[in-house]
């Protein structure tokens, strides 16, 4: 009996028909929500026997392999001349540039369903069109040509035969990992208190196709109990592709670490771990152009190449591994990675990958997503990462700036950059400070589009002007800025703002969980997970949940006598914090004298550290070390080695930063953490429209917007301390506000009871 390989038309001939440039960086890449309006334009314009997304099959017998090739047509049309395959695509380009010569694999991917077609209709010829949709202008431009079945035939045994060798390479890692997951057992020796039933649930959530939002405790082991019942699913449920999505480098290691632990267990699947552009690219400036990068001049000649040899030869493939073969190969690291999402079976990456509407991997087809699970690690900070995303700002002083540098020469960019200048002018007026714009005016989208034609052809062509980068940046800030113009409702502000900087334009999300859970609804199944989902009501709402989800909260497995809870009564208001300083560096050398060792305290402000930190220097016979704005990854590393077993130091860091969540300092590492001030982050214009917007709601918009995210940075600050079953130490919560109902409330129950510093 011959195994049985599925492809789709679209990943058959992307692999095959690879073409083209890696640059993106001078185009205007479609959202999904832009990509399918056009598709539905055009679809409109169809006549009454014209058919619509028509699902077409076929199976090939080739050796030992069975062929399943199946895709979904945009349109099949009725001619006098006999049916017409329609594949409708959207461009950037003007369409004069498009000719019968232009995008081999657009006529690949029309081809193929014309083959299929034309077999199951019996036909001896059948006629093939693309319809191209000018973006900016929504004008469209045809391009047909015919084909007999016998060139069809010979079309399609061609593309498979170049694709068979490959196809029995994916074959074989699948049959590989199908057959080690059945027998994959837990790579512990035991389940620790809550981790069967985190494991149980997310497993039962991907079964049954729904969405989880997961509270466990600190140190649970969150990663492994989520990553392997997810693997678990994969051959129970029709699972292919699994996603791990994180904020932090930190979280990232962890997950790597668990996939080498469940691999020296029996696990045969491969993983790709995606790193940043701009952290992993090999050139000085990442600009992907092949004048200027060996590694993209080429990239399709290689990059087929490079993706079996790493299939062949490798599961794990972390950054290093990427670079390694990347300089084999010659291809960019970067691209290199984001190739592999397509046939590796977990992803590991950054949150944005998935959804930020910016930079989200188009590649993911709406069927492929129909078989991919999300983990959501650390998903509390998905709230305030999405609001980001769905943002976008546009400033005055970028278009004028670049004026000035392109005035001389560049008629066209100059005039649409004038225009939109000029937009911002009238929108700015004579106001002064934040402001609410009920409405942009239709003329600015229009010039926007118009300037960003301009420049991309300028970008296109005269890339080693040095006034490129310049205009680089003024190009993509208004290409999201349009795209981000698309989402706004209900649940956006449209801000005039009067800075430092001059006057700008921001399209503010007040409100993330519509677009977060439109994303989520494509996918099987989402885990959303975290130590601190707490108020739960408030992460679940902000994160799109529905009624239907499932909800677990697991209590913690220590003991509350591994914590010595203190609460210290001093005012942190602003306004008291230079009368206050001293007595605060006073109680932070107390905590460490009654428990001499490793400490972390955290500040809500560089400012207010530094201001502590020099009262603080007086007590000589405690090592001190304080964060440093701007540290690279190199230095904060440093930073975190200075806390080893037995040491007796002091560590100074900043509530919300990079040493406040995701840090591992188990055991003697870390002995105590004092957290000085609510986390309240300062009243602002912006805040105050959340605020609104949720009280016009029916919540409580003060915590919404105050409360619940800067309490957050105070529970994920105390959560560094204990993070085993042998960890013990101190927590310190400096403030008056921590005494009043509301607060006390939001403290976790496994902190235990508090006694009260005076």
């Amino acid at each position: 009996m011959n195994r049985q390989f599925s492809i789709s038309v679209r990943e058959l001939v992307s692999y095959v028909y690879r073409s083209g440039s890696i640059d993106d960086r001078f185009r205007s890449s479609t959202t999904l929500t832009e990509g399918t309006a056009i598709h539905q334009e055009v679809q409109k314009s169809y006549e009454e026997n014209d058919q619509r997304e028509v699902h077409l099959e076929t199976f090939f017998d080739k050796e030992d392999l069975t062929i399943h090739l199946q895709g979904r047509c945009d349109g099949i049309l009725q001619s006098e001349q006999g049916p017409v395959i329609d594949e409708i695509k959207s461009t950037s380009r003007e369409l004069e540039e498009l000719t019968e010569e232009s995008d081999d694999v657009y006529w690949a991917q029309a081809k193929g369903y014309a083959f299929m077609y034309a077999a199951q209709e019996s036909l001896s010829t059948i006629q093939v069109q693309l319809t191209y949709v000018q973006k900016r202008t929504k004008e469209k431009k045809k391009l047909k040509k015919t084909f007999s079945m016998d060139d069809l035939e010979a079309f399609i045994e061609e593309t498979l035969q170049e694709y068979l060798s490959y196809a029995r390479i994916l074959l074989h890692i699948r049959e590989e990992k199908e057959k080690t997951i059945p027998d994959l057992s837990f790579p512990f020796p035991s389940f620790r208190d809550g981790q069967r039933k985190l494991a149980g649930s997310v497993f039962r959530t991907i079964e049954e196709k729904r969405d989880l939002f997961a509270q466990a405790p600190t140190g649970i082991g969150k990663t492994i109990s989520t990553l392997f019942p997810a693997i678990k699913a994969m051959t129970t449920s029709d699972v292919d592709r699994i996603y791990y999505l994180t904020a932090k480098t930190v979280t990232r290691a962890t997950a790597e670490e668990a996939l080498l632990r469940m691999d020296d267990n029996g696990l045969a699947l491969r993983s790709v771990t995606l790193t940043a552009k701009d952290k992993i690219c090999f050139k000085e400036e990442t600009i992907c152009q092949p004048d200027y990068c060996e590694y993209a001049d080429g990239y399709f000649d290689r990059i087929n190449g490079a993706v079996v040899d790493i299939l062949i030869n490798e599961r794990r493939m972390t950054r290093e591994v990427i670079e390694s073969y990347a300089r084999k190969h010659r291809v960019c690291p970067f691209e290199y990675s984001l190739d592999l999402t397509n046939v590796v079976d977990v992803i590991v990456g950054d949150y944005n990958y998935i959804f930020d509407p910016r930079v989200s991997l188009k590649r993911l087809l709406p069927e492929q997503k129909k078989k991919t699970a999300l983990l959501v690690d650390e998903s509390h900070n998905l709230v305030e990462r999405a609001r980001d995303m769905y943002s976008a700002e546009l400033c005055q002083k970028q278009f004028s700036d670049m004026i000035d540098a392109l005035k001389e020469s560049k008629e066209k960019v100059v005039k649409s950059a004038d225009a939109v200048y000029n937009d911002l002018s009238r929108l700015g007026g004579n106001k002064g400070g934040e402001f609410i714009i009920e409405e942009l005016p239709g003329e600015l989208e229009e010039n926007l589009e118009r300037f960003l034609s301009h420049a991309e052809s300028y970008l296109q062509g005269e890339v080693e002007d040095e006034r490129s980068e310049e205009m680089l940046d003024v190009y993509f800030s208004a290409q999201n800025f349009l795209k981000i113009y698309q989402y706004v409702d209900k649940h956006y502000k449209i801000l005039g703002i009067h800075g430092s900087g001059g006057f700008s334009v921001k399209l503010f999300c007040l409100d993330p969980s519509h677009v977060l859970s439109e994303t989520t609804k494509a996918f099987r199944s989402s885990i959303f997970f975290s130590a601190t989902l707490s108020p739960f009501g408030y992460y679940k709402d902000m994160l799109g949940g529905e009624k239907e989800d499932y909800i677990l909260q697991l209590p913690s497995p220590y003991d509350t006598d591994q914590i010595d809870l203190k609460i210290a009564p001093l005012s942190t208001r602003y306004k008291a914090r230079e009368e206050t300083a001293s007595r605060l560096a006073q109680l932070l050398y107390e905590q460490w004298m009654s428990n001499p060792g490793n400490h972390l305290f955290f500040f809500p402000s560089y400012h207010y550290m530094e201001l502590v930190y020099y009262h603080f220097k007086r007590y000589t016979d405690i090592e001190v070390v304080v964060q440093e704005q701007g540290m690279d990854e190199l230095r904060r590393e440093e930073f975190l080695q200075l806390f080893q077993p037995g040491g007796k130091l002091a560590g100074f860091a900043v509530l919300g930063g990079v040493f406040s969540e995701g840090v591992d300092l188990r055991g003697d590492r870390l002995n105590g953490v004092a957290v000085v001030g609510i986390g309240l982050a300062p009243r602002s214009f912006e805040k105050e429209l959340i605020k609104d917007y949720f009280t016009q709601k029916g919540k409580n918009g003060y915590d919404y917007s105050y409360v619940y995210p800067g309490m957050n940075k105070v529970l994920q600050a105390g959560g560094r301390l204990i993070r085993s079953e042998e960890d013990r130490g101190t927590i310190q919560l400096i403030d008056d506000r921590f005494l009043s109902r509301k607060y006390l409330s939001l403290l976790p129950k496994d902190w235990g009871e508090y006694r009260i510093i005076k």
